[in-house]
């Protein structure tokens, strides 16, 4: 079995969520998985509705101070909750989508985004101290890389509990920092 793994580095401060289970890509083609522990964790809200979790083992530096990852592993966890599951008015299967997720794996700095969506289901609403849920096999697909990223997972499914603290502040940060590092990736083409 092949095992890819990342560098679990703690940062931040604040409130910011220490605690989870481990988040895992286990590839549908072969035996491949990633597994990670994510110890920080936060999550921002618009509504009761509407939810973005964000988690990773990267240092705080590289969301609060835009560090050099060209040496970094590590992950960052986006889970998107657009729909707040609802017994009777939602559709409740394990092949409904209640949220998207984008992974970002960094590998000795090169950068690879898989993303897709699955079902989420939370156990606390939005604007609580602490939001958390679980997803399970969220099919997953890689839709970014720079040019020495090796896609060992291709398609893959994404499992774990999703927590975080709420932290608006540091969300944004991460959002912004997401959104810096999938810059520097190129879509890949699919067949």
């Amino acid at each position: 079995m092949t095992v890819l793994g990342a560098i679990a580095a703690v940062g931040g401060c604040g409130m910011i969520s220490r605690s989870g289970g481990a988040a895992t890509l286990r590839s549908v083609d072969d035996s491949a998985v990633l597994t990670a522990r994510l110890p920080t964790r936060v999550y921002s809200f618009q509504d009761s509705e509407t939810v973005d979790v964000f988690m990773t083992d990267l240092p705080a530096s590289v969301w609060s101070g835009g560090a050099d990852v060209s040496e970094m592993s590590g992950i960052m966890v986006q889970l998107h909750m657009f729909i707040r599951p609802k017994a009777g008015s939602t559709p409740i299967a394990d092949t409904a989508t209640t949220a998207t997720i984008r992974c970002l794996v960094l590998a000795r700095g090169e950068l690879g985004l898989y993303g897709g969506g699955g079902f989420f289901v939370n156990g606390d609403k939005p604007g609580e101290a602490k939001f958390r849920g679980g997803i399970r096999d969220a099919t997953m697909r890689l839709l970014s890389a720079t040019g020495g990223f090796e896609d060992r997972l291709g398609s893959c499914l994404f499992s774990g509990e999703v927590s975080g603290s709420h932290d608006e502040a540091t969300a944004e940060q991460m959002r912004r920092a997401m959104r810096a590092l999938i810059g520097e990736t190129a879509p890949i083409e699919q067949n």
